[in-house]
């Protein structure tokens, strides 16, 4: 076992600036050098994480935003959203397991349109709801209504929407227990601080600018 001398050595390596005490107790981190701190108390334990990486094992993707996602305008609604450069075409398999709840896959790539992304959500069993968003055309491989298991397949990474690239935008909100009528791009709560099981160390979620290797779950 680890000593926690050793472990906050570790999170500084990583970039996450703890200000007392162990791996995931209390201390801010900025995963994102242009977006706010955030408290590393509130992710859960990486290693014991619902969460996998959102592609598939053996495969690695640099983030390119976090925390920067944050704006006054939209009440920290993307705050823990984290975008994935990466391919048109790469497989996104379902970071956690759950029932498929919307999906779109109608707009062309290289649309450069806002609101005009393609996207599939998936709600888990505690009604938090995983979007996965700027997916290729035609690129989903669910339909609504169907149960996932997590590390499917679910669709293909792509660029619609306003993207400034290729990446697949990833976050995971918490919703009520029934979805809205209209469910759509409209955020239906505030983003959730997430880690990844399979990503190495990550206490406060993913870091900007580097590459995460996803290993088996």
């Amino acid at each position: 076992m680890r000593s926690s001398t050793t472990v906050a050595a570790s999170v500084l390596l990583l970039g996450c600036v703890v200000v007392k005490g162990p791996a995931h107790s209390s201390g801010s981190c900025k995963p994102d050098r242009s977006g706010p701190e955030v408290q590393q108390k509130d992710f859960p334990v990486d290693a014991a994480s619902e969460y996998i990486l959102p592609y598939e094992a053996g495969t690695t993707h640099v983030v390119w935003r976090t925390t920067s996602h944050f704006t006054s305008g939209n009440g920290g609604v993307g705050l823990y959203a984290v975008d994935f450069g990466m391919p048109v075409g790469t497989p996104i398999v379902a970071s956690r397991a759950g029932r498929v709840v919307a999906v779109r896959d109608s707009f062309v790539d290289g649309n450069g349109r806002d609101l005009e992304e393609n996207f599939v959500m998936i709600q888990h069993e505690d009604d938090t709801v995983a979007r996965y968003i700027h997916l290729k055309h035609a690129g989903s491989l669910v339909r609504v209504g169907q149960v996932v298991r997590q590390g499917e397949r679910i669709a293909l990474s792509g660029n619609t929407g306003d993207t400034g690239g290729p990446h697949l935008h990833f976050d995971v909100q918490r919703c009520g227990p029934n979805l809205p009528p209209k469910y759509n791009l409209l955020p239906c709560g505030m983003t959730v601080p997430v880690t990844f099981r399979n990503a190495g160390p990550n206490p406060c979620g993913l870091l900007a600018g580097r590459r995460y290797k996803a290993a088996a779950p």
